[in-house]
């Protein structure tokens, strides 16, 4: 274990992969990707949520609340922030599927877009299950039909039925879809393009994705209707799992 400021780190900080240097790179606004990105984000993004039930998940909280993979962001002052990466956002870097925390010790746990990035996700979701309360919760947001996005790699996407195995420990297994149909069907659409015309990443993959999601991009507010259909998680982009230990 080294103390770093306020930041525990309990691994060895590993070498993050392109992805992750391109995922820097996006965020940093002065720079030329990090301009295109972020206009494109905000103009023509291809995600829509029609619900936020992360934001629900949150606002919900009355006690102590982690986020295990939480990336450079934080969802509010009260989440504690446990990452592989260390930023100034992290309190803790570690491995999430050792977490060094001790059993029963929290509320609530987010794992928000991380599973996908995990190579064991049976085992996050055992630490999750260990580390919380009896009568703790368990938020989980995964894609199931969005493309590749390493960082540092991308294993595994999950259908309602995965998601809803992999928790089979928990109570009151709830699977929704987070993002429609229609999000899935423009974001692959979208990189589809943007791989084979673009590059694998950089300015060039940036330009043609925004060039290609320009006269699509608003096919995603048709998700306000499709996400409602009970079919809907058979074809959406991405799924949400709120459960109880």
């Amino acid at each position: 274990m080294v103390r770093k400021g306020g930041q525990i780190q309990f691994v060895n900080v590993p070498v993050e992969t392109v992805d992750a240097k391109f995922q820097a790179s996006t965020q940093n606004r002065s720079s030329v990707t990090g301009t295109i990105f972020h206009f494109g984000q905000f103009v023509i993004s291809s995600e829509f949520q029609p619900v936020n039930h992360l934001k629900r998940f949150l606002a919900s909280t009355d006690g102590v609340v982690i986020e295990l993979g939480s990336g450079s962001r934080r969802l509010g002052p009260e989440v504690i922030n446990v990452d592989l990466f260390p930023s100034p956002e992290v309190d803790i870097v570690a491995d999430i599927m050792r977490v060094p925390l001790r059993d029963a010790c929290v509320d609530y746990v987010i794992l928000d877009s991380v599973i996908e990035h995990v190579p064991d996700p049976i085992a996050v979701i055992a630490e999750a299950y260990r580390i919380l309360k009896p009568g703790g919760k368990l938020f989980v947001n995964c894609p199931f039909l969005l493309p590749y996005h390493g960082y540092p790699a991308h294993y595994q996407n999950f259908t309602r039925d995965g998601l809803s195995h992999l928790l089979r420990n928990f109570r009151g297994v709830r699977v929704r879809p987070t993002f429609g149909p229609m999000t899935a069907l423009i974001n692959m659409t979208a990189e589809t393009f943007a791989v084979l015309i673009g590059g694998e990443r950089g300015l060039g993959y940036v330009t043609a994705k925004g060039l290609i999601l320009l006269p699509i991009f608003w096919l995603k507010y048709l998700d306000a209707i499709f996400i409602r259909m009970k079919r809907s998680h058979r074809i959406s982009g991405m799924l949400c799992a709120l459960a109880e230990k």
